[in-house]
């Protein structure tokens, strides 16, 4: 059976998740600042049953108080996947409370991330690994549906940024660190710039971050420097072709009409 090492502390229905330290004597003391108890967390797939903590295994875990089989337990790896949104839900809550804001925010299916829903715009919190045609679909719909649509990319959701920054020369990527948050604004190269939440703030197109619209705006000169590249290659070709008994450049491989030396 796997070990439960997280819980929410506001109820069976709570979101308020904990992970529980490796450390017995920090584990005791985590469970005296929780006079209110714990509980496995039905947003996590839990059961919504009480916890205590065992200190005196080999390593601390939280264990049900009434014997109850709950699927956290029974699947290897469920709980971790299953917590994870929960970890992130309330920093990024935090976070976006002291802008003023106020987000409705709901786990999407299969506990893959978070939706987080405010006035106009959309945050898509992307925890597990995602297609790219699946990342498409579901961003045409989200720009259907809202003035402005932000990604963030958690951990598994690599492939996912590495698209976006593709497409958009940018991405953002999130990260826990201690009970806060670090975005890092990832470009078409792959390089991340890391600051914390508190440097970022929503804007009317988005979160805004350090960095990102400079790399947005370099990914767009790039893109506008090889178009016309390839404007005035096919220009050339066509003048070269108009020419009687000229030979073609080729645009592919760059050959120059002339004839081969010898």
């Amino acid at each position: 059976m796997a070990e439960l090492r997280w819980a929410v502390t506001d109820g069976p229905d709570g979101t308020a998740a904990v992970a529980l330290p490796d450390d017995a004597a920090a584990s005791r003391l985590l469970a005296e600042q929780a006079p209110g108890g714990f509980w496995c967390a039905r947003e996590a797939g839990g059961c919504g049953g009480r916890l205590a903590v065992d200190a005196d295994g080999a390593r601390p875990a939280f264990v049900h108080t009434g014997g109850t089989r709950c699927a956290l337990v029974r699947r290897e790896g469920a709980a971790e996947r299953g917590y994870e949104p929960l970890r992130y839900r309330r920093p990024l809550v935090a976070w976006l409370a002291g802008q003023g804001l106020d987000p409705w925010v709901s786990t999407l299916p299969g506990r893959t991330g978070l939706h987080v829903a405010l006035p106009g715009a959309v945050l898509e919190v992307q925890l597990a690994p995602v297609s790219d045609l699946a990342w498409r679909a579901r961003d045409d719909r989200l720009h259907r549906e809202a003035r402005s649509v932000t990604w963030l990319h958690g951990p598994g959701a690599e492939l996912a940024a590495a698209t976006e920054a593709g497409v958009r020369g940018a991405a953002l990527v999130l990260r826990r660190q201690n009970r806060g948050l670090l975005i890092g604004v990832r470009d078409a190269g792959g390089g991340v710039r890391w600051v914390r939440a508190s440097a970022c703030r929503v804007g009317p197109d988005g979160v805004e971050a350090p960095g990102l619209a400079e790399a947005r705006a370099a990914h767009g000169r790039r893109a506008a420097a090889r178009e016309d590249a390839a404007r005035r290659a096919a220009r050339q070709a066509a003048r070269w072709s108009s020419r009687t008994g000229a030979v073609p450049w080729d645009v592919r491989t760059g050959t120059l009409p002339f004839p081969a030396a010898g």
